[in-house]
């Protein structure tokens, strides 16, 4: 006797089997459970509660696949010998059955290009376990597909040939296929006559595949009672209802019914057990039912909620409030009686954890993940690109320093890459010495050694040995040389100690699993040689199916899963996320070998291959409704309006089906319909949400506010969110911490200290105080041109007299120049280490414009009588300007003068400074005022002063003399001349020189403004447009620079440090500010300029220029 229990979702099909069972308890040996795999905990469980304990412990249920396993242990199996092949033992087999199908030349007509592509040998897994579950032969697939036309037939006997060559493998390799198991066990089943005189109890399956068929018949045609479940109302439904798939499955099984001349009787469940409320209940019959809507004679919609978000974050937001709401609402509903589903919940999954931890809500995420990102397999994946790479990258290089698995510490890692990001290591130079200079050079030549000498030795041994059973034994070795197995023990007991358990569990399984994969290879192909290459696509493929899942921390928690794969445990409230069009239900995405059309034609030639389009659409829809029907007491619908990267998505049109069914669109509440204290359920989603909505004029934002202030740790939070809220955060440093970070005794200030705090006291704060900066990298930038521009002047200039620079030829300097130039690269720069092609282009481009700057300099001098005298000053240590400020403090004031100027005038010694720039420097009032460029002149004074270098000079001025050849553009003709003028523009002198005409004389002979800022009128004086001031206004000068640096040696210790930068003549130094993310000003709210009153004292110095007679 065979009996289907048909029913719909909720109406009590499983209870009424559970009732057969119990009548035959008394003969539990003569039962037989079936139920699927995934659901076998959950039906014992419900079974136990139903029977009791007495009468469960003498039944048990199984799977398919259990059944088959347990009739092998009771009768054997005879007609298959030698061990089950794993899933990894059948991948390495199917990459062989390909890699033996290219070395034939007459095979793979059609796929032989795809078969060297990664996922190919997936895909050949996939056919294989289809045709052996529809019981499939690889010479009956040729035998079937010589009807075929020519196209389909080459591809269907590709997939023939690479099945053959496995089934063969299989048999040499002396394994068993469980594939096969189900088939070989109905096989022994039927020989045993193992069904004769018991009952059979299916439940939970909607569909059958072919193996699983086979079995049913033997069920069927010697069982005395078979007794299955079928979620169907009505098992004679046409075409495309909902449950077509469910109905199909009993035509079939009715058919064999009929074959085997088995009568069938069918009990009908029709009322609704599982909803404890009418409008569940209708909306789980109607739904998907293609029926008229009746508003008039639907139940009130109490029950059932849609929620419209925003998006995907406002989406989990309002389930985790909503859930919190119930659970103060129902004191008798507990965390494990509500369910969260969705067909994406791997897209909600990071989503839905942050909403939890906020909600404090107690979870299990049942969701299977990669083991790609664990350290395990980020260390081995990345040793074998590392291995299959022609020459080592610095990227694959720290990916494998940061697994954390071999003997290289985070310290020394973070020295390593430092290390490589400023020299631009990567190549073939990690397999050479470490040759630039660094403080810590000794350990990092140490660090690259351990790190890459393993690999390389490893990388020879693979090439000498070139079997599978010695490439996994160097593998092999190699981790435990390089200290991967010792450190992956040091994790485990750290996690250990952590009390995360779990954890360490996890990565011994998956330690575990890499060694099972070695060992696999090595039992598998043993001596069989095989290239690295495909041993690599190998355990990628293995790797790749491995799988983990975290298991529920606690009893007690909201379950949230895939509506595929839920297994819930009758839930009383179920919330449905991301019921969008294309995504509830799903849209059908087919891939493969093959397309759906050809999936088609195979089938009209009994060629079944996969399910039918049709019946995955079906199948999806079953999914929708059994995830409608779940729950027994409400009902949540929630979808958003963006996904998570921001893409349109709309409602699915379950959404207004529901809305239209009942006749009452309040059913649906969006965003805005929400209030704030919906929110407000624990005090971190409170203060998350106040912090969107605080700038809202509402009683119930001041009410969650007054809410947070009452809590002392959250009160603080608000209160820094005030303060920075306003902009009107306290940059003020307590003096005492300001001293704790910057050495007053005394102040050491260089020339970009000083000019960095006056441009922004908050860069230097963090530059000077906190030294925040950012990693150096060499490259041809300003610096490195400065420095470049200096050492030339000063390896040219500064071994030879005025007049032998003079009288040098054009090619002297020039050669001269390369000289300094390669002489600072390989000290400087470390020679060739770290540069590539494009930074020696630019390098000796930098190097030929230099002999343009030469040639003017050689220019400007036979025009002065002024001699250089002196060369990279140094100021620093001794001879610095020396001041006092704040109480009884001091500061000294030094850098580097790169070139000192000296010339007798009448009897007086005079002393000019020359900087030399890479960009046009201007000394004028504003920057006077706010003191910037004023380097030069405080050199300048340093030195004339009393205790100076150059004590006893007076100071004649300072030159800027650019460095840098401004582009020229072509002529649109060839010209054969240079262009000088072009060249003089672009090294015009900048700065402030004394307006003494003797003096100017002496510094340009005609005065015409060529080499110096000063050009004389035709009354023989300086005009309006000069850069030059008398005598007594180089004494004021002098004081008033003086007061600028006293000035900001105060600031700083007042701790001075507002993020307030100045804007003069339209400059903004933020625009390349290394601190722009942090210091809370990026709008430029707040920013300081030019003080008028300063400017106008800074113009009456500047404006006592020499005419003849003191202004």
């Amino acid at each position: 006797m065979v009996e289907f229990i048909i029913g719909p979702s909720g109406s009590g099909k499983t209870t009424k089997m559970f009732g057969r069972i119990k009548e035959k308890c008394s003969a539990a040996d003569k039962l037989c459970i079936v139920v699927p795999e995934q659901y076998s905990q959950d039906f014992d469980k419900k079974l136990y509660f139903y029977l009791g304990a007495e009468n469960f412990n003498e039944l048990f249920s199984l799977s398919f696949t259990g059944l088959a396993r347990q009739l092998f242990q009771i009768y054997g199996d005879p007609d298959r010998k030698g061990e089950f092949a794993d899933e990894m033992a059948k991948m390495i087999l199917v990459y062989q059955a390909v890699s033996s199908a290219l070395s034939r030349p007459e095979s793979l007509a059609s796929f032989r290009r795809q078969s060297m592509q990664s996922g190919f040998a997936e895909e050949i897994t996939t056919l294989i376990r289809d045709m052996k579950r529809a019981g499939i032969s690889p010479e009956e697939l040729v035998q079937r597909s010589q009807l075929l036309d020519r196209r389909l037939m080459d591809k269907t006997n590709d997939v023939a040939v690479i099945f053959l060559e496995y089934q063969r493998l299989m048999e040499e390799y002396g394994f068993k296929d469980e594939l096969d198991n189900i088939r070989e066990a109905a096989n022994v089943a039927n020989l045993n006559r193992y069904f004769c005189g018991k009952t059979v109890f299916l439940d939970e399956f909607e569909s059958f595949t072919a193996d699983q068929y086979e079995m049913l018949k033997v069920m069927l045609s010697s069982a005395d009672n078979v007794i299955m479940t079928l979620r169907t109302d009505d098992v004679n439904a046409g075409e495309y209802t909902l449950f077509e798939t469910v109905n199909d499955t009993y035509r079939k099984l009715s058919g064999i019914c009929r074959e085997l001349g088995k009568e069938c009787s069918i009990t009908q469940c029709g009322e609704y057990y599982r909803f404890k409320t009418p409008d569940l209940e209708y909306v789980s019959s109607r739904a998907l039912r293609n029926l008229r809507n009746e508003p008039e004679n639907s139940p009130k919609a109490e029950n059932i909620h849609i929620f419209e978000a925003r998006d995907m974050y406002s989406e989990a937001e309002y389930v985790c409030a909503a859930v919190k709401h119930l659970l103060f609402e129902d004191n008798s509903l507990r965390y494990r009686d509500i369910a969260i589903i969705s067909n994406d919940i791997a897209s909600y999954s990071d989503v839905l954890k942050a909403a939890f931890k906020r909600y404090d809500i107690p979870y299990f995420l049942s969701l299977e993940k990669s083991v790609d990102h664990t350290a395990v397999m980020v260390y081995f994946l990345t040793l074998l690109d590392i291995l299959c790479s022609r020459k080592f990258r610095s990227e694959q290089i720290f990916r494998l320093v940061k697994s954390g698995l071999i003997d290289v510490s985070l310290t020394e890692a973070s020295l390593l890459e430092n290390y490589c990001y400023k020299w631009d290591v990567d190549g073939d130079m990690w397999t050479e010495p470490f040759t630039a200079q660094d403080n810590e050079l000794e350990l990092l030549e140490n660090i690259r050694c351990r790190v890459i000498e393993p690999v390389i030795k490893l990388r020879k041994r693979i090439k000498r040995d070139k079997t599978a059973d010695k490439i996994c034994m160097h593998l092999y070795d190699h981790l435990v040389e390089c200290g991967a197995e010792k450190n992956t023990a040091r994790l485990m007991g750290e996690l250990i100690d952590q009390d995360k358990d779990y954890e360490a569990a996890e990565l011994k399984r998956l330690w575990g699993c890499l060694i099972d994969i070695l060992d696999c290879i090595n039992d598998t192909l043993g001596e069989r040689e095989i290239s690295f290459s495909e041993i690599n696509r190998i355990i990628r493929s293995m790797i790749g199916r491995i799988k983990y899942s975290v298991p529920p921390q606690t009893l007690d928690a909201v379950t949230a899963a895939s509506a595929r794969m839920a297994r819930l445990d009758a839930p009383k409230i179920v919330f449905v996320m991301g019921a969008n069009d294309g995504d509830f239900p799903n849209q059908i995405s087919l891939h493969g070998l093959f397309s759906e059309a050809d999936k088609s034609k195979l089938a009209e030639h009994g060629i079944e291959l996969s399910t039918p389009l049709s019946e995955l659409i079906a199948s999806e829809r079953l999914v929708v409704y059994k995830a409608i029907s779940a729950a027994s007491h409400k009902l949540f619908i929630t979808y958003p309006l963006s996904d998570l990267a921001g893409q349109a998505k709309y409602p699915a049109p379950l959404i207004d089906r529901i809305i239209g069914m009942f006749g009452d669109s309040s059913i649906r509440k969006k965003d805005e319909d929400i209030p704030v204290e919906f929110y407000a359920v624990t005090l971190h989603s409170a203060f998350y949400h106040y912090m969107q909505e605080r700038n809202v004029n509402d009683t119930s934002v001041a009410s969650i506010k007054s809410l947070l202030m009452s809590d002392s740790e959250y009160r603080r939070r608000l209160s820094y969110v005030f303060s920075r809220g306003d902009r009107s955060q306290n940059y003020k440093i307590d003096r005492n911490i300001m001293e704790k970070l910057q050495d007053f005794e005394p102040l050491k200030l260089s020339s970009t200290g000083l000019e960095e705090y006056n441009l922004c006291h908050f860069k230097y704060f963090c530059d000077k105080c906190l030294r925040l900066r950012l990693n150096e990298k060499v490259s041809l930038d300003a610096r490195i041109a400065g420095e470049l521009t200096h050492e030339c002047f000063y390896g040219i200039l500064g071994s030879r007299t005025k007049r032998d620079f003079i009288n040098m030829l054009y090619d002297e300097v020039r050669d001269e120049i390369n000289r300094c130039a390669e002489k600072y690269k390989n000290e400087t720069l470390a020679g060739d280490f770290g540069k590539d092609a494009k930074f020696e282009l630019i390098f000796n481009k930098l190097t030929e414009r230099m002999s343009d700057v030469f040639l003017y300099t050689q220019q400007s001098l036979m025009a002065s009588e002024f001699v250089p005298h002196d060369f990279e000053l140094d100021l620093r240590e001794s001879h610095s300007v020396v001041l006092s400020f704040g109480d009884k403090k001091k500061l000294s004031f030094g850098g580097i003068v790169d070139r000192a100027d000296v010339c007798n005038i009448n009897g007086e010694d005079y002393l000019r400074i020359i900087d030399y720039k890479s960009s046009r420097k201007e000394i004028t009032a504003e920057t006077l005022a706010c003191g910037i460029n004023m380097q030069m002149l405080l050199y300048l004074f340093a030195s004339t002063d009393k205790g100076g270098l150059y004590e006893g000079y007076e100071p004649a001025g300072v030159l800027y003399s650019p460095v840098r050849i401004s582009d020229v553009h072509l002529e649109p003709h060839k010209v054969s001349s240079r262009n000088n003028g072009a060249v003089k523009s672009s090294l015009k002198t900048s700065g402030l020189v004394l307006g003494d005409i003797d003096i100017l004389e002496a510094m340009e002979t005609d005065v015409g403004g060529e080499f110096i800022p000063v050009k004389l009128d035709k009354n023989g004086v300086p005009d309006r447009n000069s850069s030059c001031v008398s005598s007594e206004g180089m004494t004021l000068l002098r004081n008033y620079t003086y007061s600028k640096l006293v000035s900001m040696a105060e600031s700083l210790l007042e701790g001075n440090a507002e993020a307030e930068p100045l804007v003069i003549d339209g400059k903004v130094p933020c625009t390349y500010c290394e601190y722009a993310n942090i210091c809370d000003n990026s709008e430029l709210e707040n920013k300081r300029i030019p003080d008028a009153e300063q400017v106008m004292k800074a113009e009456e110095i500047l404006g006592k220029k020499f005419s003849g007679k003191e202004e």
